[in-house]
């Protein structure tokens, strides 16, 4: 993945949701990369929403945002740190996680009144989501890489 794969995808404001529960493993990709995206002073708006994403809608909607990228792991079959671009119809498809029933709800409801609303996903394939895991060194690769293609991206 390069930064031209974002940056080609941006318009207006941007809010990127890590979405991941970092007491399994892999899983916790999203919370991780927005800790790190944090550490960089990244120019978007910042949420770590752990497992539950719709308890954050009103604080997301109220950044006025164009552009959402939600920062998930997912299970497509591909090699563990690998990462991808998804749109919000290719979302649904994917094996989120450990959150696949509320994550269709939370863009729908991102998108109500806001019917142009830029959403997407970065996915990175899991190695392990075991429960008591920390991330895999193929996972903590992609949070660095990711973290330096949105800096790049978002300059």
């Amino acid at each position: 993945m390069r930064s031209s794969d974002i940056k080609d995808k941006l318009k207006g404001i941007v809010t990127i949701i890590g979405i991941g529960n970092i007491m399994r493993g892999d899983d916790g990709f999203g919370p991780k990369l927005i800790e790190s995206l944090k550490k960089k002073n990244t120019k978007a708006n910042l949420f770590d929403c752990g497992t539950v994403p719709e308890n954050y809608i009103f604080p997301i909607l109220g950044t006025s945002c164009d552009t959402v990228i939600l920062v998930d792991a997912a299970n497509l079959k591909t090699e563990p740190g690998s990462m991808k671009v998804l749109t919000l119809g290719e979302l649904s498809g994917a094996g989120l996680s450990t959150h696949n029933a509320s994550i269709r709800l939370f863009t729908d409801l991102l998108m109500t009144g806001k019917d142009d609303l830029n959403i997407f996903a970065v996915t990175v394939q899991p190695k392990t989501i075991a429960f008591g895991e920390s991330l895999s060194a193929e996972v903590l690769e992609s949070v660095d890489k990711l973290t330096d293609i949105f800096v790049d991206a978002l300059a």
